[in-house]
Formats: structure tokens, sequence, C-alpha cells
């Protein structure tokens, strides 16, 4: 089972790193990729690719051998979305946050995005994702493309939460001290 973990992952926080331990004990045959997204993509405030790259890479050696980071979106020409990117990893389950998932309709390539790949949605506190997918005709219709991790311990922790705040805790040490070390954020 191969698992692409995307995301902006600006920077990668412990929810994050938590999540992906949590995949690859839950799943024991699974490899992980984090995917992080390019600054080519229109998101405000995106940290360097090479230095998020490199925050995924501690995250990665934290984990282990079965996981690892991907700079497959960083190095295209132009942001595509994940549509595209999830045709190159085939057959992979894309993870995404449920705060994601409640705007999928207007990700690139909806509805075949979801017609044609699998997900893992983590929901945050106050989310009801179940009650998301019920509500769209397409989500119902192929609800068995997503497994939901309701037995996940949920998790109010975010990177935009950390730029906002500048909270150590909210981070692993390791990449507390790269972000120091690069006086990021």
């Amino acid at each position: 089972m191969l698992i692409v973990y995307g995301g902006a992952f600006n920077p990668p926080t412990k929810a994050h790193y938590q999540i992906a331990k949590y995949l690859l004990e839950k799943y024991q045959d699974a490899n992980l990729i984090f995917l992080p997204t390019s600054t080519k993509y229109a998101k405000a405030d995106l940290v360097s690719n090479d230095h998020r790259y490199q925050m995924l890479e501690i995250v990665s050696k934290k984990l282990g051998k079965r996981a690892s980071c991907s700079r497959y979106e960083l190095d295209q020409e132009e942001f595509k979305g994940t549509y595209y990117s999830l045709q190159h990893f085939k057959g992979c389950y894309y993870v995404m946050g449920a705060d994601n998932f409640n705007y999928i309709e207007k990700w690139i390539n909806y509805p075949n995005l979801v017609i044609e790949n699998k997900f893992i949605i983590v929901p945050r506190l106050g989310d009801d994702v179940e009650a998301k997918i019920l509500s769209n005709e397409i989500l119902t219709k192929y609800r068995n493309n997503f497994i939901v991790l309701n037995d996940f311990k949920k998790i109010d922790l975010s990177a935009s939460l950390y730029r906002k705040t500048k909270e150590e805790d909210i981070l692993l040490d390791e990449v507390l001290e790269y972000i120091k070390m690069h006086n990021l954020y």
C-alpha cells in the first residue's frame, strides 16, 4: 500500500508527524510519501520549496525507512493540481485533512479526482466528514473511495497556528532547530 500525504507543510508540525506515524502503525505494509506543494501553487506565505522539503526530510527520517519525501510537485514547471500528481503515484491513497476535504469540489479536475482515486481523511475537531460526504451526490456515490480516520485522536495543531503564535511546542524539536538555524517564519 502506498500512502501519499500532500500539503503545504509550512512548516511540518507535530500533527503531521503524528498522523504519518499513526498511518504507518495502522497499515504495517504501507510506505508513506510526503508530497509538499510547490510555491507555484497560489498560497500566500509559503517558505521556499527547498526549506519545506528539508523539514519534511527531517520528519521522514524520524518516522523510519517506510517514510520518504517527494519533490514531484516541487519540480513541476507549473502547478497542475493534485489530480495530476495522483496519476503519477498510481494506486495510492491520498491523505488530506478534513479542512481541505470540505473544499474538494473546488479542486482541479473534480469530480474525476474523486472518481479515480482513494483518500484517507483525517478529521479535525468539529468536523463531520460523514455529513459532508452525504451532502454531495458524487462523494456519496464514491463513498468507498474514502477511509475516514474516525479512530484517530483529533489534534488541534496546525502550521498556520505556529506561524501566527510561534508556539514552539507545535513543532518537533528537530524541525524547530532547522527553522531557527535558517531564520524562517
